[in-house]
């Protein structure tokens, strides 16, 4: 005798408990792997930041060069300004010796590049000039975001007259260009990474005088871009990190009047 036997339900998908699993896993596998994520993007950030300050070396030294041991300088002087135009409605660039011309203007042409490769991906802030009344967007400033030493051209003390040459250096290789930060041209004792003479930190400005000008923003961080060490464009043209230090780097690494202490 033939009968009709009920037959199972038929499963069309997952239980409650099963996704609630596979969600699981996938948060797990998602917590390992953001952080290999994050760190791999970080390292493509200071890899693109150095390889910036490289192209940028090819320009500065060729420039050099071509002037008679020379870096770019006014009347003796670093350009202190970080503008690449007049004014952010026109892309017409600013001469090297306009008074509110970034550094890097002088340097372009000798290596191709454009104004970004003066941008480090990560850039923040820099200085926008408050102090002077401008309210430019802060977009418009972050092409500008290494600072030079002005020791590089000007001199530390009485012994020397400027402009000084490339080879007035004791040590080319040890001896700063230019660096992350948020100053487009650095004096020195107070608005650079060295811990100069008589000094117990270093970027007292922007810890302190200008902190004001920037509120909530920790600007001497700038100089600290990726994962707490600065890159750093050196006099002879290559580049490097440098890791960070609560007091800073040996100041002649800037002055160039003698070798840092080893």
């Amino acid at each position: 005798m033939i009968t009709n036997r009920p037959q199972p339900p038929h499963r069309s998908g997952f239980t409650l408990i099963e996704l609630l699993v596979v969600i699981a896993i996938i948060a797990i596998l998602a917590g390992m792997l953001l952080p290999a994520l994050s760190k791999a993007k970080e390292k493509s950030k200071a890899a693109t930041c150095l390889n910036n300050l490289r192209q940028i070396g090819i320009g500065t030294q060729l420039y050099a060069q071509e002037n008679g041991e020379t870096f770019h300088h006014i009347n003796g002087s670093i350009p202190n300004n970080g503008q690449w135009s007049a004014n952010p409605r026109t892309e017409t660039l600013l001469s090297p010796n306009d008074p509110k011309a970034y550094w890097g203007i002088a340097y372009l042409n000798l290596f191709g590049g454009t104004r970004k490769v003066f941008r480090c991906p990560n850039a923040k802030n820099v200085d926008e000039w408050r102090e002077d009344g401008l309210t430019y967007p802060s977009e418009w400033w972050l092409n500008s975001s290494y600072g030079i030493n002005r020791f590089i051209v000007q001199a530390f003390d009485s012994t020397q007259s400027g402009p000084k040459k490339t080879t007035s250096y004791k040590n080319p290789s040890q001896m700063v260009f230019a660096t992350d930060a948020a100053e487009q041209a650095m004096e020195g004792d107070s608005d650079t990474i060295g811990l100069f003479p008589g000094r117990t930190e270093c970027l007292t400005q922007w810890k302190y005088s200008l902190a004001s000008l920037y509120p909530g923003i920790e600007m001497e961080y700038e100089w600290w871009r990726h994962n707490k060490k600065c890159q750093v464009l050196w006099a002879d043209g290559h580049a490097s990190s440098v890791p960070y230090s609560k007091t800073g780097v040996d100041f002649r690494w800037f002055t160039g009047t003698e070798d840092p202490k080893k």
